[in-house]
C-alpha cells in the first residue's frame, strides 16, 4: 500500500467519524431537549404554587432567625417586618387576578391581615418589652395561621386546609408541653405546609360549584 492509499485510507476514516458524529448531534440535542421539557414540566409552578414557596422560604428564614441567629431582638423584628411586608406585596401580585376569577379576593385579604396583625403583636412584644408576648410569639403565630387555615377549610369547603388547621393546632400544644426549640418546630410545620400545598393538589368547593 503506497503512502497515498494510507493518507485516502485514512481522509475516509475520518470523514466516516464525523459523519455519525453529524448525524447522533442532532439526536443528543433532541434528547437534551426532551429531558429539559420534561424536568420543566415536574417544577413548573404556578402562581398559586409560587406564593405557598414564598410563605415558606419566608417562614423558614423568619423561625431560623428567632432560632439560630445572634442578633438582637429589635433587628430581627425589623427582618421579620420587612420579610413579611415583601410576602403580602408578593401573594398579592402572584394571587389577585386569579382570586378574583375564583372570588376568593377574601382569602388574599384574610392572610395579608392576619400576618399584619401579627407583626403588629410581634413588634409591640419586641420593642414595648411584654414578657406574655414574647414567650408566645411561636404559639401567636401557629394560632394565626390555625385561624387562616380554618377560615380557609369553611369558606371552600377544602379538607385539606381542615387538616393543615389541625395540625397547627396540634403544634401549639406540642410547643406547651414540650417548649424546647420552639422557633425550629413552629417553622418547620408552618414551612413544611405550605411546602406541600405547593406541591399537592389540595380540595377546594366553592357556592358557585353548588349551584
Amino acid at each position: 500500500m503506497t503512502s497515498f492509499d494510507l493518507i485516502t485510507s485514512a481522509l475516509s476514516s475520518d470523514t466516516e467519524a464525523l459523519s455519525l458524529q453529524d448525524l447522533t448531534r442532532p439526536l443528543r440535542s433532541h434528547e437534551l431537549r426532551r429531558r429539559f421539557a420534561h424536568l420543566r414540566h415536574w417544577f413548573h409552578l404556578s402562581e398559586l404554587d409560587q406564593a405557598f414557596v414564598l410563605w415558606g422560604a419566608i417562614a423558614l428564614a423568619v423561625f431560623s432567625l428567632g432560632e439560630f441567629s445572634q442578633l438582637s431582638w429589635t433587628t430581627q423584628a425589623v427582618i421579620d417586618a420587612a420579610l413579611t411586608g415583601a410576602g403580602i406585596a408578593g401573594t398579592a401580585g402572584l394571587t389577585w387576578l386569579i382570586a378574583c376569577e375564583a372570588r376568593l379576593r377574601w382569602v388574599v385579604c384574610l392572610w395579608a391581615v392576619l400576618m399584619m396583625a401579627g407583626m403588629i403583636v410581634t413588634a409591640g412584644g419586641i420593642f414595648g418589652g411584654v414578657g406574655v408576648i414574647l414567650a408566645n410569639l411561636c404559639v401567636l403565630w401557629l394560632a394565626l395561621c390555625a385561624v387562616g387555615y380554618g377560615a380557609m377549610a369553611w369558606g371552600m369547603r377544602s379538607h385539606c386546609f381542615s387538616a393543615a388547621s389541625g395540625v397547627h393546632g396540634l403544634a401549639m400544644v406540642w410547643l406547651c408541653l414540650q417548649p424546647g426549640s420552639q422557633f425550629l418546630i413552629s417553622g418547620l410545620v408552618m414551612g413544611l405546609t405550605l411546602f406541600f400545598f405547593s406541591i399537592v393538589p389540595w380540595d377546594m368547593r366553592t357556592a358557585e360549584a353548588d349551584g
